[in-house]
């Protein structure tokens, strides 16, 4: 069996899975659009052979929570989606190949339809590069799929109210998932609003870099199967969050975080293992860190026990508000550049924002509409929710102790994973 230049899902023509079967072998980067998606075959073929795969869907009564699940779930995977049946592209570009034409990613369209689809090779064919600009013009406007839209649609499928019928579906997924339209259809411009362009640049670079190489590192954590005495009482996501600020302060000084190379998933693991390894030997896990080790596991509780877990956020005095803040290593962190140390910034945090509204901002964090990563944006966006010297790294760390799921993430945190190897900004 030979790649063939067009397929048409017959014994003469070749059927079209054939293209993923011989593409996949040796394959490293795959970028994959299809509004219908319903069989994870021929991701499992690439994913099987280590290709990094980008994988664009639209989520209508075709697609299948079952083959998004699957995929989901494979962490050479990345998902984005549409929700408007305006996405009808179906292009497959695997390294310097392309399959485009009219077969989506289902059994039928694979296998047994009767469809048309040529494939074009960079080095042939001038179409080659536009078609890889039309899919980066798609991607870019895409939502990311996360584990709750993924939950979302699934149980929009469950639901016993779900209606027969592509329009009906699509008026009925409305219900569950925000409408996500491509450029071409966007009435009167192709810019999207500047909140939802910014959240879904929030989302790629939280759910789809920085929380799976912060998970990564937690796999080979968990599997070298030793705990620091120090922080073993405390859940795994404290020491994992003092390892790599540790990391950070010893090994990935000044700017050399940032010149450390990119690395493959074998070559993290091996790398990680390393300073593991290392950090189970030192007897020094403070080296320049402000916050104690034994107030570590206290401070976490406090935060999740006041912010959480109280039924009265707003009984708290500003004193226990922001000792409980200082929890937080990005928080802490700011008494280094304010005059006064601890007193200068518990007076000037004070005089900047209202007690009322501190505790807003932390309630909208732990128990607001929409999804962890949506309240986390508007605490550090929106008018009605951010405040004065609480930024980003600040609000990444909170969200990371009062959202389930979300590890925290600050500064340090993503300088280190930098420095291990991952990619942490968007390209």
């Amino acid at each position: 069996m030979k790649l063939r230049d067009m397929y048409g899902n017959s014994l003469s023509s070749g059927f079209t899975i054939e293209y993923f079967y011989q593409s996949a072998k040796g394959a490293r980067e795959a970028f994959l659009a299809s509004p219908f998606f319903s069989t994870y075959e021929p991701i499992r073929q690439l994913s099987e052979n280590q290709c990094k795969i980008r994988l664009l869907v639209r989520l209508c009564e075709i697609t299948t929570p079952h083959a998004l699940r699957l995929s989901f779930k494979d962490a050479n995977v990345e998902i984005r989606y549409y929700t408007d049946a305006g996405f009808h592209a179906k292009l497959y570009i695997i390294d310097d190949m392309v399959l485009v034409g009219s077969a989506n990613l289902t059994d039928a369209g694979l296998k047994s339809n009767r469809e048309a689809s040529v494939v074009l090779r960079r080095d042939q064919d001038f179409a080659f590069e536009g078609l890889v600009s039309l899919f980066h013009v798609l991607w870019d406007h895409s939502d990311v799929l996360t584990l709750p839209v993924l939950e979302q649609y699934e149980a929009a499928w469950r639901s016993p109210a779900r209606p027969n019928g592509e329009d009906a579906f699509d008026d009925f997924l409305m219900r569950f998932v925000d409408k996500c339209a491509p450029p071409t259809v966007l009435v009167g411009s192709e810019v999207v609003s500047k909140k939802r362009s910014f959240l879904q640049g929030f989302r790629r670079k939280y759910d789809a870099l920085l929380i799976p190489a912060f998970r990564e590192v937690q796999e080979v954590f968990e599997a070298d199967g030793r705990r620091r005495r120090e922080l073993m009482d405390g859940p795994i996501e404290i020491e994992l969050s003092r390892f790599l600020g540790w990391l950070r302060i010893v090994h990935a000084k000044g700017e050399t975080w940032h010149q450390a190379p990119l690395r493959s998933k074998e070559q993290r693991a091996e790398n990680i293992g390393g300073y593991v390894r290392e950090w189970h030997r030192t007897n020094d896990i403070k080296n320049g860190d402000m916050i104690d080790v034994d107030r570590e596991i206290f401070n976490i509780a406090r935060i999740q026990s006041n912010f959480v877990e109280s039924p009265s956020l707003a009984e708290l005095d500003y004193d226990e508000t922001f000792e409980t803040l200082l929890g937080c290593h990005a928080f802490d962190e700011l008494m280094r550049f304010t005059y006064g140390g601890r007193e200068g910034l518990r007076a000037d945090f004070r005089a900047r924002n209202p007690l009322k509204r501190i505790h807003n901002m932390i309630d909208h964090l732990a128990h607001g509409t929409g999804d962890g990563l949506e309240r986390a944006y508007d605490c550090i966006f929106d008018e009605r929710y951010r405040l004065e010297r609480f930024k980003e790294a600040c609000v990444m760390e909170l969200a990371g102790w009062l959202i389930p799921n979300r590890p925290p993430i600050n500064g340090r945190t993503i300088k280190a994973l930098r420095f291990l190897g991952f990619q942490t900004e968007q390209e």
